[in-house]
Parts: C-alpha cells; sequence; structure tokens
C-alpha cells in the first residue's frame, strides 16, 4: 500500500505542474512589436514588420489578434495573417513554440494596432 502512494505523490505534483505551466499562457504572454522598417516601392506608405512572439512557457497555436481597420498596399502572407470573421489568425493556426515567434510585413501611411484576441495552449 505504501508503494502505491510513493509514486502517486510525484506523479500528483508532476500533474499539478503541468497544468499549472498552461495557466501561464495568459493572453499578456503574448508578445508584439511593430517596427517601421522603411518606405514601399510606392514611396507613400511605411513598411512595418510586426513580430508576435510566444512568451508562455508552453506550445501555442489558433492565436487570434484583434486589429481594427486593418489594410495594406502589400500582399501579406495569408499563412502568416489572415481574416477570419472579426480577428486575425496568425500563422495558419499552426503551433508557435516558446520564445518562438512569426513575423510579416504590411505598408500603409500609419501602423495598425493589433492585440491578442485569443490563443490555445499546448502544455
Amino acid at each position: 500500500m505504501m508503494q502505491q502512494y510513493s509514486l502517486l505523490l510525484p506523479l500528483s505534483v508532476l500533474f499539478l505542474l503541468v497544468q499549472g505551466n498552461c495557466a501561464k499562457c495568459a493572453l499578456s504572454r503574448i508578445q508584439i512589436q511593430q517596427t517601421n522598417v522603411g518606405r514601399s516601392s510606392n514611396k507613400l506608405d511605411s513598411v512595418f514588420e510586426v513580430e508576435i512572439k510566444n512568451m508562455c512557457s508552453c506550445t501555442i497555436k489558433n492565436v487570434f489578434v484583434n486589429t481594427n481597420g486593418f489594410t495594406s498596399s502589400v500582399m501579406v502572407d495569408p499563412k502568416l495573417f489572415r481574416r477570419e470573421s472579426s480577428s486575425y489568425l496568425v500563422n495558419d493556426g499552426r503551433s508557435i513554440a516558446s520564445k518562438s515567434s512569426i513575423k510579416f510585413q504590411y505598408a500603409w501611411d500609419h501602423y495598425f494596432r493589433i492585440t491578442p484576441a485569443s490563443l490555445q495552449a499546448s502544455c
């Protein structure tokens, strides 16, 4: 009987630790940075590079962000960033490993504020 408890306790602690790591994957753990990298070929619009970085300890997927009125004078790869209903899907919904990021560029006369909307953690 004692052997069962001695095995059960470490497994219970491990389970709680794994569950706790998923709890750390709040929207605030998604870091979004935009950098003005210069002018587009039409010389009217600025080109902005967007980096969406996963600061969670777990892999995440199905990352959606919000941005109002987003548009671009250059094509944005829809596998990296595309409109889905009222939000935008990042990386085609595929996984983004911990501390990894997805980058894309768009061009317009001003930057668009982009904020995390939802994600699915895979701990």
